[in-house]
C-alpha cells in the first residue's frame, strides 16, 4: 500500500463513520491493521491500528494500546458513541499518541475493507508518471493525461456516465466522443465495446478497436478488487497512439480516489431510499412522502418456500448490492427492501433513455438466479402512483407469489396483471381464513378427519371441485384411480354431509378447501 495523511483518508470516509479524536490529521498512515498488543511481532509501522474490543474504562488496556501506536508510528482506532472520554483524550495527549474515533454501528470488517480500498488506491510518488499528473479535479487530470499522451481523454463510471473530459484544443474527436460529451452517457451503439469482458477483467491498458471509429486506449479505475470506472484516450489513428501506458495506469489510480468520493455520495443516497422503502412498507404513513413514486414495485422470491432460513436470507441480501449496481447503471434510481424471505424492488417510472421496467425485471432475475444457483420466481407490479397503491401493490405481488408457489410454477418473471385472477382468488382465500364468517365450517371439519385418520379426502375434494367435477383429469392430478376418487368424493358426501348437486355447497367447500391449502405459502 502507499502512503497518505490520516487527515486525507479521514476525509475521503463519511464524517458519521470516522472523526479524529485527538491528535495530528497530518500523520502518515501506510497501512491498516487489527491491534493485537499480544503478538510476537510488533505492527507495521505507520498504520491505523483498529482496536477492537478494547474497553476505554480500563487504564491498564488504554495506556498499552496508545503506547503500541507510539512505538510504530500509527494512529489508534477506537468505538465510542459521544467523543473520546476525557481520561482517554488526556491519556492519549500525555502518549503523544493521535486517536481516531470509529462510530459503534460500522463493523470493524467494514472499517478495515475500507481504509485498505483507499490506501489501495493511492499513487506513488517516485518514480512514476502520476508526480506529472494533474489531480486536483477529475477534469484537471483528464486534460493532464491528454496533455502527455496526445489523445483525447473521457472519464466514466460503472453506470457508464462520463464524469469528466479533457476538453483542450485540437483534440481528435468521432462520433462516440461527441455524443458522450452531449449526453454525458457512453452512447448505446458503444456500449458492446464498453463493456467487453476483456477490458474489465484486465488490470492493464487495452486497444479498443471499432470499425469506422478512432482506436482507443482504455484501462479500468480500481480501489483494490473493486471496479470503479474506466478511463479512456481516443487517437486519430493507431500510428498516432504514444508509447503513454504508464500515464494512462498512473492516471486511473488518482482518478480512483475521486470516483470512491462520487460512489460514497451515491451510497448515501441509496441507503436513503433503501431505508425509506423498508419503512413505507412495514410502517404505513412514516416515510410515504419521500418515496420514489410513480414506479413500479417488484418482488423476487425462490420457487420454493425456503422458510427463514439464515443462509438463504443472507444470500439475498448478498444480492442487493449488486442489483443496485446493476439498476443505476442501467439509468434507474432503484429503492430495495429485505423483508423475510423476500425481496422489494420499487423502480421509478423509467427515465428517458434507460431500459424498461419489463427489461429491468428480466434481467434482475437472471442476475440473482446465477448468483443464488437457485431457481427464482419474480414478479413486477404495473406502475403505482401514491403510497397507498405501493401497499396494495406488495400484497398483491405476495399473493401473486404464493399462488405460483402453490402451483409449482416454473420459474420466471411475470406480470401482476397476467395473474390477477389468481390474486383475487389468493385474496379470497385470505378472507375465509381470517373470517369466521365466511366459513361454512366444511373446511375445518374435513381437515380434522385427513389429520386423526390419515385420509386424503381435502385434496382429493379440492381436485374435483378445481376440475369442473371432471373425475378423470382430477384422476390424472392425483395419480389415482378414477374409481379411487368416485369412491372418496361419495364416502366425504357421506361422511361430512355436503351436497357437491348444491352450486353454494361447491363455491363455499372449494373457497373452504383452497384457503387451507394455500395457508403456509400465504403466511410465508
Amino acid at each position: 500500500m502507499a502512503t497518505t495523511t490520516l487527515g486525507n483518508l479521514l476525509a475521503a470516509l463519511r464524517p458519521e463513520l470516522v472523526q479524529l479524536g485527538i491528535g495530528d490529521a497530518h500523520l502518515a498512515v501506510a497501512g491498516v491493521e487489527l491491534l493485537d498488543t499480544g503478538a510476537l511481532e510488533p505492527a507495521a509501522p505507520r498504520c491505523l491500528l483498529l482496536a477492537p474490543g478494547l474497553d476505554l474504562s480500563s487504564s491498564a488496556a488504554v495506556d498499552q494500546a496508545l503506547r503500541h501506536a507510539a512505538e510504530t508510528g500509527g494512529a489508534l482506532a477506537v468505538k465510542c458513541a459521544d467523543g473520546l472520554p476525557a481520561a482517554v483524550m488526556e491519556r492519549a495527549r500525555e502518549a503523544g499518541t493521535t486517536v481516531v474515533r470509529v462510530n459503534p454501528d460500522i463493523a470493524w470488517s467494514r472499517l478495515y475493507g475500507l481504509v485498505s480500498t483507499l490506501l489501495a488506491t493511492q499513487p506513488t510518488t517516485t518514480g512514476e508518471p502520476a508526480a506529472t499528473l494533474g489531480g486536483g479535479d477529475l477534469f484537471s487530470l483528464a486534460n493532464s493525461v491528454a496533455a502527455i499522451c496526445g489523445g483525447a481523454v473521457a472519464i466514466m463510471d460503472t453506470d457508464q456516465t462520463i464524469v469528466a473530459y479533457s476538453n483542450l484544443a485540437d483534440q481528435p474527436i468521432d462520433e462516440t466522443r461527441r455524443l458522450g460529451i452531449l449526453s454525458r452517457q457512453v452512447p448505446s451503439h458503444a456500449l458492446p465495446h464498453h463493456l467487453t469482458e476483456e477490458l474489465w477483467r484486465s488490470d492493464s491498458v487495452r486497444l479498443i478497436r471499432r470499425d469506422g471509429y478512432h482506436p482507443r486506449l482504455a484501462v479500468v479505475i480500481r480501489a483494490g478488487d473493486t471496479a470503479l470506472g474506466s478511463l479512456w484516450a481516443v487517437f486519430p489513428d493507431e500510428d498516432a497512439i504514444t508509447d503513454c501506458e504508464a500515464v494512462l495506469a498512473a492516471a486511473a489510480k488518482l482518478a480512483a480516489l475521486h470516483l470512491l468520493t462520487i460512489r460514497r455520495r451515491l451510497d448515501a443516497d441509496q441507503e436513503s431510499r433503501n431505508a425509506v422503502l423498508q419503512t413505507a412498507l412495514q410502517h404505513p404513513g412514516h416515510a410515504d412522502h419521500a418515496l420514489p413514486l410513480p414506479g413500479s414495485l417488484l418482488c423476487l422470491a425462490e420457487a420454493a418456500d425456503a422458510g427463514h432460513r439464515a443462509d438463504r436470507r443472507a444470500s439475498l441480501l448478498r444480492t442487493i448490492g449488486l442489483l443496485e449496481l446493476d439498476a443505476r447503471s442501467l439509468g434507474h434510481e432503484p429503492a430495495l427492501s429485505m423483508i423475510k424471505d423476500r425481496l422489494y424492488v420499487l423502480v421509478p417510472t423509467a427515465p428517458r433513455g434507460a431500459v424498461t421496467v419489463a427489461t429491468l425485471a428480466a434481467h434482475f432475475h437472471q442476475r440473482a438466479a446465477r448468483l443464488l444457483h437457485t431457481d427464482l420466481l419474480l414478479v413486477r407490479s404495473e406502475p403505482v402512483e401514491d403510497p397507498d397503491g405501493l401497499r396494495q401493490a406488495r400484497d398483491d405481488l405476495d399473493r401473486a407469489i404464493s399462488h405460483l408457489r402453490e402451483a409449482a410454477a416454473p420459474p420466471g418473471g411475470y406480470a401482476a396483471r397476467d395473474l390477477h385472477a389468481e390474486i383475487v382468488q389468493q385474496r379470497l382465500f385470505h378472507a375465509v381464513r381470517t373470517d369466521p364468517a365466511l366459513q361454512a365450517g366444511f373446511g375445518r371439519v374435513i381437515a380434522a378427519h385427513d389429520l386423526a385418520h390419515g385420509t386424503a379426502y381435502r385434496a382429493t375434494l379440492l381436485s374435483y371441485l378445481r376440475n369442473f367435477g371432471d373425475v378423470r383429469t382430477a384422476s390424472a392430478e392425483l395419480t389415482l384411480h378414477e374409481n379411487t376418487v368416485r369412491k372418496r368424493i361419495r364416502r366425504a358426501q357421506e361422511l361430512f354431509g355436503i351436497v357437491l348437486d348444491n352450486p353454494t355447497h361447491r363455491l363455499l367447500l372449494e373457497l373452504e378447501l383452497g384457503a387451507g391449502a394455500s395457508s403456509t405459502a400465504a403466511d410465508a
